[in-house]
């Protein structure tokens, strides 16, 4: 029996074509992600975060290179990307399509861009108990997905979901919703 390596049946470019990719969904998160109170992130700070040198980071940002998946998932985490399929699977992808309705929201001021500071002085613990609230109802339930698909909606239809809500909630809980206003 002979040992051999399969020849693969890939493209030649398929390796560039995914750092391409790799970079332009990097470059992407990079100019419209922002840190609290602050304009974008710089290569220091990314690279900081995913233990590399800034030059690495420029390389991936240029389609130069593809990270390991340990390194990906860091970059995922940082921009706070649920999946790191987001750098390759292709535009159709619903991992892909849920990164770019947030990155959407970002650009579109829908997400609030305020620091953390500022939010925290006017209203400090009604505040910080909001947030820790939707951050967990994110995390647990899924909730995030659904306040991102209304909020693309019209005002009419947002209010029709807001409807459709405070009866499931009532018809589960029986008890009227909490005001939410």
């Amino acid at each position: 029996m002979t040992n051999h390596r399969q020849e693969s049946t890939a493209s030649p470019n398929q390796g560039a074509d995914t750092a391409q990719l790799f970079g332009r969904r990097l470059q992407r998160l990079v100019d419209t992600a922002r840190p609290k109170g602050r304009q974008r992130y710089t290569d220091a700070e990314v690279a900081a975060h995913v233990g590399v040198s800034p030059q690495y980071i420029r390389k991936l940002r240029n389609g130069k290179s593809v990270p390991s998946v340990e390194k990906a998932q860091s970059l995922a985490e940082l921009f706070e990307v649920e999946h790191v399929d987001y750098f390759l699977k292709p535009d159709d992808d619903p991992a892909v399509l849920a990164v770019e309705r947030r990155l959407r929201m970002l650009e579109d001021g829908c997400v609030d861009a305020k620091p953390a500071t500022d939010a925290a002085e006017a209203q400090p613990e009604e505040m910080n108990a909001d947030a820790d609230l939707w951050r967990r109802l994110q995390e647990e339930h899924g909730v995030k997905e659904i306040a991102m698909r209304a909020g693309q909606l019209s005002p009419e239809a947002r209010a029709a979901v807001l409807g459709v809500v405070d009866q499931l909630f009532q018809s589960e809980k029986g008890a009227v919703p909490p005001d939410q206003s």
